[in-house]
Order: structure tokens, then sequence, then C-alpha cells
């Protein structure tokens, strides 16, 4: 039973309980018990009709109060008994007025009205007089002690509730953050796993091939013409080629998967700073310049993994594909959207819509990955291109930004002195 239905019983109770009293006390006198029925009548038909709604909505309730009131003040003039109702008309005033200090006047009001009811039933005689008010003092200081009391106590339940709510959210944003530095901490992990022995070991192999092929190129160099080898060393550096060159592969794809896993955006770190660092290892790998415009503001996680990952997969097609000489990475991010630009000066693609949506022949996985990802946040994917004319990628999600834009943006252009080309048989040491 919810606590509008209490008053309910309690109300009906009270009023059924003065009732009786009533009649029974005024035998002699008629004509006051009926006039306190009427007044009981009154006030069950106001209280269940409307009044009992003002329970739910206590902002509306000063008119069910003062009636209250006033109709109590008329049944205490018709017989002293009816004051038996201040139990439940102090109560009741302080449910209906939220606000202290107007529930302190409307208890006062009501203690001087029952008074004055209690004195002309009694004929306005001094002793009358004296007893009221000493009768509505009693009753005035009762329920003023009892409901600051309960008042205070329901003030100390919010606050601990907003407390607890406090404490659960910090709880829950402890765990999400402790969550996502073990998830850091393993991509970490695997990134230098993979560094010390994939990556290691396919460096050895191409090392190893190109050993092979300058000692078989020396017996090559050295045998007559008239050699029993009959050519075999010619197809044995055919191997070796295809030895290191599948070897290299294996190692640029290593290495990219060490690049992305170490690219993943950390607790510490924005979005901004890691497209900033993505477009750094890109040109340095492969001489292209990238230019990156990014705000350094924080989103929600979900968002800016895709858009780390949109970008991360549209470098890996500008590498594979595009054969460009320029790429520009611009995030922005306008009423609740972040939109990030990736455009280059490539050949460009045939089929724009076919490679997105995976519908072109010989189209791979990559685009159409990246638009099921963003769908899946309710953004949306758009790829423009024509035939030697590049390529633009604009990939739009809903974010929430946690926390203000600082003035950090960056931007990366060109390949390091000393770094190798595309072409040079120079193996990298692996970092």
């Amino acid at each position: 039973m919810d606590g509008r239905r209490w008053w309910d019983v309690a109300f009906g109770a009270g009023c059924v309980i003065v009732g009786a009293l009533v009649s029974v006390s005024a035998a002699g006198a008629p004509e006051r018990a009926v006039g306190v029925w009427i007044v009981l009548a009154a006030l069950c038909l106001v209280y269940y009709t409307a009044g009992r709604r003002t329970l739910e909505r206590p902002q509306g309730g000063l008119w069910f109060a003062i009636t209250l009131i006033a109709l109590t003040a008329v049944g205490t003039a018709f017989s002293p008994n009816v004051l038996t109702l201040q139990c439940l008309v102090f109560p009741l005033l302080w449910v209906l007025t939220p606000n202290t200090r107007n529930a302190i006047i409307l208890n006062i009001a009501s203690a001087a009205a029952l008074a004055v009811g209690f004195i002309v039933g009694q004929g306005a005689a001094p002793e009358a007089i004296l007893q009221g008010l000493a009768i509505q003092s009693v009753s005035l200081v009762f329920a003023l002690s009892l409901g600051l009391w309960i008042t205070r106590i329901a003030e100390l339940g919010d606050e601990k509730a907003r407390l607890l709510v406090s404490l659960q959210t910090a709880q829950a944003e402890s765990e999400r953050a402790s969550r996502e530095a073990g998830a850091a901490a393993e991509r970490e992990r695997m990134a230098r796993d993979i560094h010390d022995t994939i990556a290691q070991s396919l460096t050895s192999v191409v090392l190893l091939a190109q050993r092979a092929r300058s000692e078989v190129g020396e017996t090559v160099a050295g045998t007559p013409d008239a050699s029993p080898l009959d050519g075999r060393p010619i197809a044995a550096l055919d191997s070796i080629d295809l030895i290191e060159s599948t070897a290299r592969d294996a190692l640029r794809e290593a290495r990219s998967l060490v690049a992305t896993l170490a690219a993943m955006p950390a607790a510490d770190t924005t979005l901004g700073d890691s497209l900033r660092r993505l477009g750094e290892r890109f040109s340095r790998e492969t001489g292209v310049v990238v230019e990156v415009d990014a705000p350094s503001e924080r989103f929600e996680r979900a968002p800016e993994v895709v858009l780390l990952r949109s970008a991360q997969e549209g470098l890996a097609n500008i590498r594979k594909h595009a054969a460009a000489d320029r790429v520009d990475l611009v995030l922005t991010v306008d009423d609740g959207w972040a939109e990030l630009r990736i455009s280059d000066d490539g050949v460009g693609i045939a089929d724009p819509e076919g490679a997105l949506l995976g519908t072109s022949p010989g189209a791979g996985f990559g685009l159409h990955g990246m638009h099921d990802r963003v769908t899946l946040l309710g953004g949306t994917v758009e790829l423009t291109s024509a035939a030697g004319a590049g390529t633009t990628v604009l990939v739009r999600v809903p974010v929430t930004i946690e926390a203000g834009p600082s003035t950090g943006s960056g931007t990366t252009n060109g390949l390091p002195v000393g770094s190798p080309s595309t072409g040079s048989r120079t193996v990298e040491d692996g970092r």
C-alpha cells in the first residue's frame, strides 16, 4: 500500500471516529451532531474527489489546505470533539506544503482557526478562551516540533540518496577507467610481443635473403660459362627475391598491426593526439605528405574508437591503392556531431558506392567494414571519388564532448631525412 492509500484510510477512519464521538456526546443537542456530520461529509467529499490528488502534487495543494483548516474550524464550533482531527490536519499541512516556511505559517493559521472555533462553540467565556488557547498552543508546539523533526529526517534521506547516486556513478566511472586501462595495457603488451617476436623474425628473414642473394651472386660471378650449375643460381636468385618480397610484405603487415594497437586512444590522450601520431607514422613509413588538423577534445569512448579506426582504414586504403602524394586528415566538431574528412590526391576509385557497400568487383572489406561500424553508432559515411581525381571519405558520428577544446591542433609534413623509400632494400630496425 502506497503513501496516498494510507492517507485515504486514515482520513476516512478519522472522520468516522469523530462522528461517532460527537453522536455519543451530543445526545442533548442533536442539531450539533447533524452540523458535525455535515462538516465531516464535506471534508470527505473534498478530500476524496480532489484533495487526495494534491498529495502527489503538493505545489498545488494550498487551496485544499485552506479548505481543510476552515471546515475543521467550523466543525469544532459545533463540537469540541472535532479537535481530534488535528491528528490528521497538522501532518497533512506538512505534506501539502514542501516549503518549510509555508508549512509553519499554515500550522500557525490552523491552530489559530481551531482555537477560534473552539471558543465560539463554547460561548466565548473566559474559561473557554483560556482552554482553547492552551489546547492549541500545546498542539501547535507539538505539531511544529514533530514536523520539523520529520522534515529534517526526510532531508537527510534525500541527501543520502544523492550521495549514493554520486557514489554509484563514481564507482561506475572507476570501473570503466579500470577496464580501459586494462585494455590499453593489454594492447601495449600485444604490440610489444608482436614487435619483439614476429617483426624481428621477419627482419631476420629479410637479412638472410639479402645475404643469400649476395652469396649466390658471388658464385655466379666466379663460375665459368661451362659451369655444371647450368643456370640454377639465377633461379635461386628469383626464389630468394620471392622470399624477401614475401617477408617484407609480412613485416609491413606486422608493423601495421603494431601501429594499429599502439594508436588506440588511451585514457590520458585525445582523439586529436592519436590522429596526429597516426599521420606522423604514416608519413614516415610511406613518404606521403600528411596534413592533420584536429582539435584536442575528448569524446565518449565508442565514437573515438570508430573515428580512429576509420582514419586507420582510410590510410591503409591510400597506402595500398591510391598512389597519392598528399593526404589531409581534418576533424571538426559541430552541434553534437564529429566529422572526419580523409582526402588524398591519388588515382581515385571508379565505383565509390560499390566500394563502400562492398558490391563492386574486387572490393575489399575495409571500406564496407568502416561503413558498418559507423552505421552502428547512428553515423554516416560518404565516399566521393573519380578516376585520377583523388578520393574523399567523410565520416560523421554523433558525439558528446567530455572536456572543452584546447588550442592544440597539429600538422604533419613529409618524410624525415634518412627514412627509407618504398623501393629501398634497406631493412628498418623494427622500431
